[in-house]
Formats: C-alpha cells, sequence, structure tokens
C-alpha cells in the first residue's frame, strides 16, 4: 500500500456514497420482499442485509487508517446498537492490514527524527502491521538491546474526528443504527479510547507505569522504552523476542508450564481490575509474546501496546468488585445490587430481567469455583482442576446470553463495563488456547480478606 487516504472530500464523498447504497440496497430489497411468501420475507431480508454489510466493510478496508480501526472498535462494542449480520461483517475487518511502502515512511521518518535518524537504523521492511501503525525492527549505537520502532500512519490522528463523524452518519443513512443518546454515548467512548491509542505521549506513560509496577514480579515482561527516539507518532522500544500463545513451541510446552502462563494472565487481569483501577483493554493475541525459558524455570508474558490503556474510576471499580465478589459466592442479591450501581441494570428493571444477569455473573465465574467437583464433569479433569479447553465456557456462555441475560428491557452497559468484558473475554480465550488446568479460586478468595 502507497498510501492511506486521509480527511478531505474525497473520505466523506466514498462513506456518504456507502451508507447511500447500502440504505437504497435494503429498501429495493424490502419492496422485492414484499412479493414474496410472508414465511420468506425474514430470510430474504437478512441476505440483503448481510450482502450490503459486507459490501460497506469493503469500502471500510480500501479506505484504509481509522476508518478500519473504528470499524474493528464498532464490532466489538456496537452489538448492542447494530444488527448481528453487520457486526458479523465488521469483525472481517481485523484481518485487513496492509503495510505502507518505505518511500511514504521514510519521509514521515526524516520529518520526525531529524539529526537523530544518524544514530538509529530503521529496517525498510517492516515485520508487523495494523490498522494504525506498523512496526520495522532498529539498531542504535548506543544502545545494546534488540529495539524496534513503531511508526504510526501519517495524518492518521488528524481524521479521526471527521472520520467517526462520516462512519456515524453513514450507519444513519443505511438505516442500520439510530442516531440517539446511546449512540452519542458510544460514539464519544470509542473516539476518546481511539484518541488515546494515537497518542504516543501517552502510550509511552502508561507503558513505563506498568513497566514500575511489574519490575518485581518476574512473570511479566514489559518492554523498556526510550524517550529521546520517541514521540507523539513514534515510538522506540526494546524488542521482546517471543511468540504468540498459537505457537507451535508455546502449544508445545508442559502443562505445568501452560498452567503457569495461563495463571499469569488471570492473575493480572484481576489485579489491574481492583487493585490498579488500570486495565489493558485490547486483549487480542498480537499484544502478548510468550519468552520461552530455556532452562524452564520462569516462562514469561510478555506485554506490548499500552496505548490502550484505560483508568478505571473508582465509581465503576467499587461496585465492579462487589458485583464480581458477590457472584462469585452466589449472592444474588448482591450481585443485583452491584449490577445496579455498576449502570448495568435499573432498578425499575422487571426481576426476570435482574436475575437473568446476576445468574450470568456467576456463570461466567465457574472457572473460579471454590469447589469445583460440583461442576460437569466435562468441565474438569481427573483429579479435580477446571479444564479450559475442554469446558467451552466462552461458547456456553454467548449461548447462555442470547437466551436468558439478553431479554427485553436490558439496558446498554457503561462503556467502563464494555471495555472490562472485552478484556475478561480475552484473557479467558488467551487461557482456553494455552489448554490451562487450574484450580484458581484464590484468585478472587484473596480479596474476601
Amino acid at each position: 500500500m502507497k498510501k492511506i487516504k486521509t480527511g478531505g472530500l474525497r473520505r466523506r464523498f466514498a462513506i456518504s456514497a456507502a451508507g447511500a447504497r447500502g440504505g437504497l440496497g435494503l429498501l429495493s430489497s424490502k419492496a422485492s420482499g414484499l412479493l414474496l411468501p410472508k414465511d420468506k420475507q425474514h430470510a430474504h431480508h437478512q441476505a440483503a442485509l448481510e450482502r450490503e454489510a459486507m459490501r460497506f466493510v469493503k469500502e471500510l478496508g480500501e479506505l484504509k487508517g481509522a476508518y478500519v480501526k473504528i470499524g474493528q472498535m464498532l464490532a466489538l462494542y456496537g452489538e448492542h446498537l447494530l444488527p448481528k449480520p453487520v457486526t458479523d461483517a465488521l469483525h472481517t475487518l481485523e484481518a485487513q492490514t496492509t503495510e505502507l511502502e518505505w518511500s511514504v515512511v521514510e519521509p514521515h521518518l526524516q520529518a520526525v527524527f531529524g539529526v537523530k535518524l544518524k544514530v538509529i537504523k530503521i529496517q525498510s521492511d517492516s515485520f508487523a502491521a495494523a490498522s494504525l501503525a506498523q512496526v520495522h525492527m532498529a539498531s542504535a549505537s548506543d544502545i545494546a538491546e534488540r529495539i524496534c520502532v513503531k511508526i504510526q500512519y501519517p495524518g492518521i490522528a488528524g481524521a479521526i474526528e471527521d472520520d467517526f463523524r462520516n462512519v456515524t452518519q453513514m450507519l444513519t443513512l443505511a438505516r442500520w443504527i439510530k442516531s440517539g443518546r446511546q449512540l452519542e454515548e458510544l460514539t464519544r467512548e470509542l473516539k476518546k479510547q481511539l484518541m488515546r491509542e494515537v497518542d504516543y505521549r501517552y502510550e509511552l506513560e502508561t507503558a513505563k507505569l506498568v513497566g514500575e509496577k511489574l519490575a518485581n514480579d518476574s512473570r511479566y515482561r514489559v518492554p523498556k522504552y526510550y524517550s529521546d527516539l520517541s514521540n507523539e507518532s513514534v515510538l522506540t522500544m526494546e524488542f521482546i523476542d517471543g511468540y504468540e500463545v498459537t505457537h507451535p513451541k508455546v502449544q508445545a510446552l508442559s502443562q505445568t508450564r501452560r498452567n503457569a502462563l495461563g495463571l499469569s494472565m488471570l492473575d493480572l487481569f484481576f489485579v489491574e481490575a481492583f487493585d490498579w483501577a488500570l486495565m489493558q483493554t485490547d486483549p487480542n493475541f498480537g499484544n502478548y509474546r510468550i519468552v520461552i525459558d530455556q532452562h524452564g524455570d520462569q516462562d514469561q508474558l510478555g506485554l506490548l501496546d499500552f496505548g490502550a490503556v484505560h483508568h478505571l474510576p473508582g465509581s465503576f471499580t467499587k461496585p465492579l468488585r462487589k458485583t464480581i465478589l458477590a457472584a462469585h459466592a452466589g449472592d444474588l442479591e448482591q450481585t443485583i445490587e452491584g449490577a445496579i450501581e455498576l449502570g448495568c441494570l435499573r432498578e425499575s428493571d422487571s426481576r426476570r430481567v435482574k436475575t437473568s444477569f446476576a445468574e450470568f455473573c456467576a456463570f461466567i465465574l465457574e472457572p473460579f469455583s471454590s469447589d469445583i467437583s460440583k461442576l460437569p464433569d466435562f468441565c474438569k479433569t481427573a483429579d479435580g482442576l477446571y479444564d479450559w479447553q475442554t469446558s467451552r465456557l466462552l461458547k456456553r456462555a454467548g449461548k447462555l446470553g442470547s437466551e436468558g441475560m439478553l431479554v427485553k428491557g436490558f439496558v446498554i452497559p457503561p462503556a467502563e463495563f464494555m471495555l472490562m468484558v472485552r478484556k475478561l473475554t480475552g484473557a479467558f480465550t488467551f487461557v482456553s488456547t494455552l489448554g490451562a488446568q487450574l484450580d484458581s479460586a484464590f484468585l478472587l478468595e484473596r480479596y474476601r480478606q
């Protein structure tokens, strides 16, 4: 990819045209569907919606840059506001990343680094590319460690405001979403989150903060950042040579070692939520590296990308802790009370809605049960450990949620709760991919003291 189209009339026209086409396509389909028997009209409409959604996503992918990231965020957080075929189509954006050519990147680096380019040598081919940036290996004369440079695509930060407005207008034009308070709240929070992710000064600060907190914990590895070779759009950091959790070398580790890595991930989640009130909210596998110890004494969980670190307010962490601990203890009423304080339930909600939500909270904490013997056999090993892989927890949770929790009247959760659920889902997926077998009740029981 030579360059990213950023800002201007061309981008606005392209996305508005996509919205208009989507709306007209659905209207045309609805009109033609009226000629069909009633029992076939719904399937006809759904097929048209899927077709128009994929066409829209294709347009986002071609525009690249912030549009791709916005689409990815809506796929995660828009499920309560957007039709399922639309969020399904948006999920396909996760694979649509193409690097910028060096001829475009190099002038940007010249402008950013100036004379400092004399002390750092950056490889022209990137080894990783995402929707907002790409990463290049590098070396510096006065730095002993292997380093890499994360380069933000030129013009991305300045286009975010317009791009968010254009996408929401498109969704409204296509009649996939209704403008209103919930849409405004969602886009405001997502915009704030995205602005943090493109502010590399913020990422530098949060990386150093997390590094300080974990400095004495050998289970984790946080890369060293180099402030003098970084600014608001370029980050220079230590390169962590490790593997993604899906790599055969990680999967080939002994059960004991994989268990230890899974426990490190779960422990970190609760420490972030309850102790630090500081949570990394983008838990995709690419943001973690497994550093394998050749002696087998201490494999490490390498932590990458601190732009999505979210400071959690006390007004959220206190009721969150109350809700989780109550759900873990099986206290239905306290779970409901905590959920109301969180803003996930309303006092006016029916008893059915309240009970469904509380029961779902208890269900999702199944791996931390104080008595695993009471769980179904497929959830545990012969020696009484919770088997994350065979339990199919998230699949069962998805089915339970669609059948029970998301009953009519269920309120759309606040942004912090959605961020927390995203992190929890990512952590659970990570541990399941490791095939961990654990007794992890103590992770929650320690917070009762």
